[in-house]
């Protein structure tokens, strides 16, 4: 019984190191992104599988992308030319062809993310 919480211990560490990892190669490519204009995250969620996806928005328009999607951790950020040049608006209304549910879900998560960030910025500014 000893030897099999210690090998379960082990397993799990081993997946936590792995995780925090990924996370690490992920914020390297979204500080990339930061020269590229206004980074938001957005996330997809279906049967407990995740993507995430970051955009780079300079005045309301992709500028560059990096998707995260995947089962391992050993799955890395990739870059999604479809998205580039395409406005807030089409995103956030879910018309982004090629993608599967989860990233198209994640891409317009980050839109919505960008529109309301951009109407509380107005707010404040008219307050």
């Amino acid at each position: 019984m000893m030897t099999f919480t210690l090998v379960f211990a082990g397993l799990w560490a081993t997946q936590m190191l792995m995780s925090w990892w990924q996370s690490k190669r992920f914020l390297t490519d979204i500080a990339t992104l930061r020269n590229r204009g206004v980074v938001f995250i957005g996330r997809g969620k279906r049967r407990g599988l995740r993507a995430y996806v970051a955009l780079a928005l300079r005045d309301g328009v992709v500028t560059d992308s990096r998707i995260l999607n995947g089962y391992t951790v050993f799955s890395r950020a990739k870059a999604c030319p479809e998205l580039i040049g395409r406005t807030v608006g089409e995103l956030t209304e879910g018309a982004v062809g090629g993608l599967d549910h989860r990233t198209a879900q994640a891409v317009t998560h980050a839109a919505t993310l960008y529109v309301q960030h951009n109407a509380r910025k107005r707010n404040v500014a008219a307050a």
